[in-house]
């Protein structure tokens, strides 16, 4: 199996940087842990993600709580009761739970979500529409709560790799 880590992107690492260290931050559907890793020297990282072996990998970093959990049957989230400074969302959309992703980011928090929308099927994976945003969608079901810090929509080319993604950088204020 391939252990190489994919450095942060580039986009997230800008908006981290916009953030007061300090508190915590959630990794949801983290896989190998690249923004883990690279920002548990700002914050204390909860790093989720349904691959155990994946997080095992991440256990001896002592800012980093790891939880094993399917993010995508019904079952409730063992961290759905909590709030946290920053919820960091890459390369991952599972609509169903959207909103309780929303719903995580503490009041003068924020969020950062960066994945693939629609038009990535001509670059590659993902394709299925399933796993594509469409139009303007990070921002339809952004809460009114929350203002945008920032909004992107189009391609994006990181290591040699074009994809179109949507980002959504945003606090909560109420």
């Amino acid at each position: 199996m391939n252990n190489i880590i994919s450095p942060p992107s580039k986009w997230v690492s800008e908006m981290i940087a916009r953030i007061e260290p300090g508190g915590t931050l959630i990794d949801i559907a983290c896989g190998r842990g690249r923004h883990s890793i690279e920002f548990s020297k700002k914050f204390f990282i909860y790093s989720v993600d349904k691959n155990n072996e994946f997080l095992n990998n991440l256990k001896n970093n002592m800012n980093i709580k790891t939880i094993c959990q399917d993010l995508e049957n019904q079952q409730k989230w063992s961290f759905s009761d909590k709030k946290f400074n920053v919820v960091l969302v890459t390369n991952y959309l599972f609509r169903e739970k959207l909103n309780a992703i929303f719903s995580l980011v503490d009041l003068n928090g924020y969020i950062i979500y960066e994945t693939f929308a629609i038009g990535n099927e001509k670059y590659g994976r993902p394709s299925n529409p399933n796993y594509l945003l469409k139009k303007n969608e990070l921002l339809l079901f952004k809460p009114d709560n929350f203002d945008t810090i920032e909004f992107f929509e189009g391609i994006k080319i990181e290591n040699s790799k074009k994809s179109i993604v949507q980002r959504l950088f945003a606090k909560r204020i109420s």
